[in-house]
């Protein structure tokens, strides 16, 4: 029986490449218990704090006072450091320790007694710190638990995502993600025939933000929802206009006519392909730069980006990266003279951060960023000669092209989380050849955004916000002065509804 999670609960972000280094500092000794510290950005959303890793702090044997198969305690000068260092820089602290005998993990009573007094001890340290603990096992199953301030109480931390390939969402020990109910089974045999039910299991918990409900935007969404994904919201503050029914999926003419917006239409012509009492689209027709749309896009599971702007696009990537989730972006493009089509295609990019290549390391929109920041004479003038997507101009768009690009999306999608296939970084597919083929776009290492050090990765909103105002006052003076900044900056809590996606309490 599902138990719903009624108060606070926490959730882990980390890199892959610092799970690695995790797994093999936690149980490369069998013999004892190993303990290390992982440092944190906090995020605050609504019901939940996700910990967004961004470095893993080993210990020495000096730095343990006590070490054996069944006890690990650290010296007292240790923890003090991090805790200063902590408090001093803003961040928020893991204690990661092993059981290495056995899976399942859990806390012994004497775990919750230390950390319990662990907690009350350190709730003395102002916002935004947060204390966390976790216990892994022989097989890296987990328990792990946080200190609500609110409620004075110990609170679970329910999952762990691991941002590798594949993607995985990981649940506690007390929380066992449920089996595909039979029902969806039926609904969805000849996937399960393809997936298996542990694919579709996966599919059908994701929670996905799609940006632009578009051409490509209308077509991923359809295509997400016709294999059964638990929950997407559409974001996008366009409405339909008679232009858009030659490739908006589900846009109706009438709607049209009275110019809805378009993730309303969308979200509605979605709705009835699924069972009434589970209607998992949620429209929200507003600036994805808006604090309610960016509260969604920090809890999605998946981002996908589906737009024209090149400056939306680098801001996605820019959530993505601080905030620790999968980014797909995708575009296309038509060149046409006289009636005949010249050139055609399209990309589709998957962003891991820390893992793959970001926008800003592979600079394929910095022409097009260059051109959103014209002065309006140029501006006019290369909306004239059609050089910008995105303008109200008779800029050659084909549904064909749409659909071809945005299932490819939505295959690396798939990919990504149920691990069916190797996932391609880069694809670029090209129109008139009528061929798909990988890209190379390494990573770089050095990169502002998703470098390995000193860059906004895991960074939250406090990178979201300062990378915002640095550029804010980069920018020329018909920019809006950038809003008054507090001390902290604060998410703000998303609207309370219906989750699909909810961990099951093990008996």
């Amino acid at each position: 029986m599902e138990e719903p999670l009624t108060h606070e609960y926490g959730e882990v972000r980390i890199p892959f490449r610092l799970w690695e280094a995790l797994y093999h500092t936690l149980l490369t000794e069998r013999e004892r218990e190993t303990k290390c510290f992982l440092v944190c950005q906090s995020l605050e959303m609504g019901d939940s704090t996700v910990f967004l890793v961004r470095e893993l702090v080993p210990l020495r044997e000096e730095d343990y006072e006590e070490r054996s198969s069944a006890r690990v305690v650290t010296r007292p000068e240790f923890v003090h450091a991090l805790l200063q260092r902590c408090a001093n820089e803003g961040l928020s602290l893991l204690e990661a320790h092993s059981h290495p005998w056995g899976g399942n993990a859990r806390f012994s009573q004497v775990d919750h007694r230390s950390d319990l007094q662990k907690f009350q001890t350190t709730e003395v340290i102002p916002p935004p710190f947060r204390h966390g603990t976790l216990v892994f096992g022989s097989d890296m199953s987990f328990e792990g638990h946080l200190w609500d301030y609110t409620n004075r109480e110990v609170v679970p931390i329910v999952r762990i995502k691991v941002l590798g390939e594949p993607y995985q969402i990981r649940y506690a020990t007390n929380f066992a993600m449920p089996s595909l109910e039979s029902a969806l089974r039926t609904l969805y045999d000849r996937q399960v025939r393809a997936l298996g039910d542990q694919g579709q299991t996966i599919l059908s918990r994701l929670s996905v933000a799609i940006v632009g409900a578009g051409g490509m935007g209308s077509q991923a969404a359809m295509a997400l929802t016709h294999l059964g994904v638990g929950h997407l919201t559409l974001i996008d503050p366009d409405r339909l206009e008679m232009s858009n029914l030659n490739r908006v999926v589900g846009a109706l003419w009438f709607q049209a006519e009275r110019r809805q917006p378009k993730v309303e239409a969308l979200a509605r012509h979605l709705n009835r392909v699924r069972p009434p009492s589970d209607w998992g689209v949620e429209p929200l027709p507003i600036d994805v730069r808006e604090p309610l749309a960016l509260a969604h896009l920090l809890s999605a599971d998946v981002i996908v980006g589906a737009v024209d702007s090149a400056v939306v696009r680098h801001y996605l990537n820019l959530v993505a990266v601080c905030g620790l989730v999968p980014y797909l972006d995708a575009g296309v493009g038509v060149r046409a003279e006289g009636g005949q089509l010249r050139e055609g295609g399209g990309q589709v990019q998957v962003i891991l951060p820390g893992e793959t290549a970001c926008l800003t390391c592979v600079g394929h929109l910095v022409k097009q960023s260059v051109q959103e920041q014209l002065t309006p004479q140029q501006r006019a003038m290369s909306v004239a000669r059609g050089y910008i997507q995105g303008e109200p101009v008779a800029n050659p768009q084909v549904v064909f092209l749409n659909g071809v690009v945005a299932n490819l999306l939505v295959w690396e999608l798939v990919k990504l989380c149920t691990g069916c296939h190797a996932v391609q970084p880069y694809v670029y597919y090209n129109l008139l050849e009528q061929k798909a083929f990988p890209v190379d776009a390494p990573r770089n290492p050095d990169c502002f955004v998703c470098g390995d050090s000193n860059s906004l990765l895991g960074m939250g909103l406090v990178g979201i916000e300062g990378y915002q105002r640095r550029a804010e006052k980069s920018a020329p003076a018909r920019i809006p002065p950038p809003r008054s900044s507090k001390a902290e900056p604060t998410t703000p809590a998303l609207p309370k509804k219906k989750k699909r996606g909810r961990a099951r309490r093990g008996k």
